[in-house]
């Protein structure tokens, strides 16, 4: 079965930290997302769950993706 979207990004989000990666940044995910087909909508939808279950965090300036 295919993962949601949300699954999926989190799934590229953690790639591009690598092992161990505790941060990236959030514009370069961003562009590596929109190459995989990822919509801007989509992407937000993501950050937004995943914040909400404290697995990530954005930072106020929306500059970079923190694991939590």
């Amino acid at each position: 079965r295919c993962p949601r979207p949300s699954q999926a990004i989190f799934g590229v989000l953690r790639e591009l930290g690598g092992e161990g990666g505790r941060s990236l940044p959030l514009p370069h995910a961003l562009q590596v997302l929109g190459a995989r087909g990822f919509t801007p909508g989509q992407v937000r939808e993501a950050l937004d769950e995943y914040q909400g279950l404290n697995v990530l965090q954005v930072n106020p300036a929306g500059t970079t993706v923190t694991f939590v």
